[in-house]
């Protein structure tokens, strides 16, 4: 029972998390912490993630043996959590060493931006 729960509510959440963040279609608080680059790599870090924390359920429910089951979940569960997890923090540092070479040399912040390029006024008093 626990392992449908969890298949469930893990796709339901980091699916359409995922998407939205390749898609570039996020907050627009969001927007202004990252760029288009970094949100891509996010949205696929929480892939990475959603496939490696499917695993302790999809080999309990897949009837293998109990001993290769631990293996497969011994080796693919870190190996994934520590990929996604170094590709969120990788983007992050990209994009907060690019905003410091760009506040030294004096360059203005860039404004959030909408998919099409375009700047965003959603959400704010004009």
């Amino acid at each position: 029972m626990f392992q449908w729960l969890w298949t469930a509510v893990w796709s339901a959440v980091m699916l359409p998390l995922g998407a939205a963040m390749i898609a570039g279609r996020v907050p627009l608080w969001m927007r202004r912490q990252s760029t288009p680059g970094g949100l891509k790599v996010k949205g696929i870090a929480a892939f990475v993630l959603y496939a490696g924390l499917m695993v302790p359920p999809l080999t309990t429910l897949s009837g293998i043996r109990p001993e290769d089951a631990d293996f497969v979940r011994m080796v693919l569960v870190p190996m994934t959590v520590f990929l996604g997890h170094g590709l969120i923090l990788g983007a992050t540092l990209c994009e907060r060493f690019n905003r410091r070479e760009m506040e030294r040399a004096g360059v203005p912040a860039v404004p959030a931006t909408s998919t099409s390029g375009m700047p965003d006024h959603r959400g704010t008093a004009r």
